[in-house]
């Protein structure tokens, strides 16, 4: 189940379908993803969230893969959050992304962004990286089987 109701040019507004592959609007603007919260109210609760895998995957319904047989994950998500107070802010809390598989926050967009690849249908995938995007796009394409290719940019 998503909730992802369509995508959205980001510069005119543009609607188009959801569960296509798409580069940017004919704008050549990046497309928003736009959800149905009043159907997500309705029929998702914190004790769904709960019973849901140890991953960033608890959140499915809110993210773009439609059949879940098409995630590919390595558990990235569920990162801790640590409180300090060395730097004089009584509040401060700061989330070790190092946690996550790719020891970087990048794991939980390219778990994404392969999974939609797999539900695509889409077999080869490449990237312009300065390390991280590239590190964990090759670790989730690997994972997924996937033909990958990354770029060192500077």
């Amino acid at each position: 189940m998503s909730f992802v109701s369509h995508l959205e040019c980001s510069a005119t507004g543009k609607t188009y379908e959801a569960g296509r592959p798409y580069n940017l609007s004919d704008a050549g603007a990046p497309l928003l993803v736009r959800y149905d919260l009043a159907k997500a109210r309705a029929q998702w609760n914190r004790e769904s969230i709960a019973r849901g895998p140890g991953s960033m995957w608890r959140y499915a319904p809110m993210l773009p893969v439609r059949d879940l047989s098409h995630v590919v994950s390595l558990g990235e998500g569920m990162t801790p959050l640590m409180k300090t107070t060395r730097l004089g802010l009584p509040d401060l809390w700061i989330k070790d992304e190092g946690m996550n598989p790719t020891q970087s926050f990048k794991a939980r967009g390219q778990s994404a962004a392969l999974s939609m690849c797999v539900e695509f249908g889409i077999r080869k995938v490449a990237i312009p990286s300065a390390g991280n995007a590239g590190g964990a796009m090759a670790c989730y394409a690997a994972a997924a089987g996937l033909e990958a290719h990354a770029e060192l940019v500077a």
